[in-house]
């Protein structure tokens, strides 16, 4: 292998693949990037990484004077891409025995080679189904994965489950407390987006590389998705997903776990709702929350026109804030006590001038979306919380 490409397409292709790189692995090999130079396409270098979970490419293009592949240690390869000098330089790569040189201007070191017949085979990219935005996209997985489990004991709750629908792509999570649903167009490819009637396809994904990905992957460019059926005609997907932007490619293995009936969670009908400016409200919840003892919840009482949150008892440290909030008249005044941070948690994924706060009873599901004015309704994105008992 002999290849040379620009300092700068070296550094981004191994920072990218180095995502796949697990942070403690007992096989050496998996703490390898693999090293692929090919002569087709007018010459590429394809960098990338996997621990079984996750996989990670990126093809650079470059100039290839001999093809070949290496296995070299990953972590360092990501620090000395990092810190090679600029000016111009290109970086020269060759196997040398049993070692990869890699030169830049005045610098030159050598890295062993790990035995690439110790690499496990990498899988490959499913076909697309289609495609998203991909700043849309990584604000959507933000928004839902906000709620999603980490109790690795229950792992359908660690997933964001994906419905690839005729013209929508839906995203939902839960950790039993919460529940977060994201609604955001997409492009099918020539394919149905559905396997098979009107179901959708749905996968159910590890949320924090979801999260990742979709964070990593943000280039201004759509996102292709390849979610594999595991079996032919079947609307549940098994086995692994993949993503691929620009240069980037990503694969993560799926959950094989149901997902809860999320749907019946949500209310069929409210009793009220009030209207709040979001930013005004997420720093008064902010504040409350520094008087309000673990375990223990924030009021929210609610009147015409004004929202009163409430911290503290009567044998500890209080607080109140009062905030303009369109209640009208016609509804019984109510309170609701939920926890601070999972009101934090709402109010930040939000991004609306508005927030609207839909509820039923004290003790039942609260819902929260965004407004962008006081007039149009927007329910692409919900977040559902279960209110507490007020200590």
């Amino acid at each position: 292998m002999k290849l040379r490409l620009a300092r700068e397409a070296l550094a981004e292709a191994v920072a990218w693949a180095a995502h796949a790189l697990p942070a403690r692995s007992t096989a050496p090999a998996l703490s390898g990037l693999l090293l692929t130079a090919a002569q087709h396409d007018g010459g590429t270098l394809t960098v990338s990484g996997f621990d079984y979970e996750v996989s990670a490419r990126f093809q650079a293009r470059a100039e290839v004077l001999e093809p070949g592949a290496a296995l070299v240690p990953g972590r360092l390869l990501a620090d000395l891409a990092r810190v090679l000098p600029s000016g111009g330089h290109e970086v020269e790569l060759s196997s040398i025995g049993s070692d990869v040189a890699l030169v830049c201007g005045p610098v030159q070191f050598e890295l062993p080679v790990i035995p690439l017949e110790d690499y496990p085979r990498l899988p490959s990219v499913p076909a697309p189904r289609g495609t998203v935005d991909g700043a849309l996209f990584a604000e959507a997985v933000a928004q839902v994965a906000v709620v999603a489990g980490r109790d690795e004991s229950l792992p359908v709750l660690t997933g964001i489950r994906m419905e690839f629908h005729a013209e929508i792509l839906r995203l939902v999570a839960t950790d039993r407390y919460r529940l977060a649903v994201r609604e955001l167009p997409w492009t099918p490819a020539a394919t149905s987006a559905s396997v098979s009637g009107e179901e959708p396809v749905v996968a159910l994904v590890p949320a924090r590389s979801l999260h990742e990905i979709a964070r990593s992957l943000t280039k201004g460019e759509r996102i292709a998705i390849s979610p594999a059926p595991e079996e032919p005609g079947s609307n549940v997907l098994g086995g692994l997903i993949g993503f691929a932007a620009g240069s980037r490619e990503a694969t993560t293995r799926l959950l094989g776990a149901d997902f809860i009936r999320y749907q019946s969670i949500f209310p069929s009908s409210y009793t009220g709702s009030a209207l709040i400016e979001r930013a005004p409200l997420l720093d008064a919840v902010k504040r409350m929350a520094l008087v309000t003892e673990r375990h223990q919840p924030l009021r929210l009482s609610f009147s015409p026109g004004l929202v009163v949150v409430n911290a503290g008892g009567s044998s500890e440290a209080r607080g109140r804030q009062a905030l303009d909030a369109r209640f009208d008249a016609e509804q019984e005044p109510i309170m609701l006590a939920a926890n601070a941070g999972y009101l934090v948690d709402g109010l930040s994924a939000i991004g609306a001038r508005f927030v609207e706060l839909r509820y039923t009873t004290p003790t039942k599901p609260a819902v929260l979306t965004g407004r962008e004015d006081t007039e149009q309704p927007d329910d692409s994105y919900r977040y559902l919380f279960m209110p507490q008992r007020a200590g």
